[in-house]
């Protein structure tokens, strides 16, 4: 990338590797909420999202009718999309009262995981949650799962 350029005296050339930094994709950052289905142009704008903000109002318990009448989705199936979208890491969030406490929060965290498999990080969010997004991305080789007791550390 790049190409060479006289000096302003020209008596040399500047290099391309001589002023460019490492090439660093974009951080992305996709927010879904209030939804029941995700159109296919809206998935593509996801797919290999840094951070994923996902909603998971309801639980799988709670039953398909529910998940059909109300137009909102669960955190198994957040955790789901965001393994399918190769996202790095999904943030769930659009709580139901009900499941506030840790217990709960938890309990959301297992059914995300369960239906991410592994594939991302996920995360429970709160009001005023600060992210930061690394240049180039996130790394997360080698590191354990985060869980809702971590955002307080």
């Amino acid at each position: 990338m790049g190409e060479s350029v006289p000096t302003d005296d020209g008596t040399g050339v500047v290099e391309p590797e001589q002023v460019l930094l490492e090439e660093l994709r974009a951080r992305k950052l996709a927010v879904l909420s209030d939804h029941r289905r995700v159109p296919p142009p809206m998935a593509g704008l996801c797919r290999n999202a840094d951070f994923l903000v996902h909603e998971a109002t309801l639980r799988m318990e709670d039953g398909v009718d529910k998940i059909k009448i109300r137009g909102h989705n669960t955190a198994e199936n957040a955790g789901m999309f965001g393994g399918d979208m190769g996202c790095e890491v999904v943030a769930l969030n659009h709580f139901v009262s009900a499941a506030v406490s840790e217990d709960a929060i938890e309990t959301l965290l297992a059914e995300a995981r369960r239906g991410n498999r592994n594939r991302s990080q996920i995360v429970s969010s709160y009001d005023f949650m600060e992210v930061w997004i690394p240049r180039g991305g996130f790394n997360f080789c080698n590191l354990p799962l985060n869980s809702s007791k971590d955002k307080g550390k």
